[in-house]
């Protein structure tokens, strides 16, 4: 996909990647080094210019990781997750305790330590989603 070259390389972390036959979780992208998006706003640009590449990469990974670009703060990070342009899933009934950080970023959990987290899926047991149409 020569498209996605312009702004995005596809790059490899060994030992932080899985490889499951022809996939590779996660794909990682970093700033294609002849025309790096040298500010916030162009890279988020770039995301919506190239969404049907980055859409198609995170069906065939599951996951993307951006590694390099200019994303200091989290209102940055809420800016780049904006740009994908996803309809939003509220954080809504959910167990822990959390912070809205700026825009959809919220901190983690904020539990005390000495509360032990069980395995879990993240919002599994929260049955809302327009994605599913339950």
């Amino acid at each position: 996909m020569a498209a996605q070259a312009e702004y995005f390389i596809e790059t490899q972390l060994p030992n932080h990647q899985k490889h499951y036959g022809s996939f590779t979780f996660p794909s990682i992208l970093s700033p294609n080094p002849k025309s790096s998006p040298s500010s916030l706003s162009v890279f988020t640009e770039a995301i919506k210019s190239h969404k049907p590449f980055l859409d198609s990469l995170l069906l065939k990974s599951g996951a993307l990781l951006f590694r390099g670009f200019p994303v200091k703060t989290a209102k940055d990070f809420n800016d780049v997750v904006e740009a994908f342009g996803f309809e939003e899933l509220p954080y809504v009934g959910g167990a822990a305790p959390r912070t809205n950080v700026v825009g959809r970023v919220f901190t983690a959990n904020e539990s005390p330590p000495d509360q032990k987290i069980p395995f879990h899926h993240e919002m599994a047991q929260v049955i809302y989603s327009n994605l599913t149409k339950l």
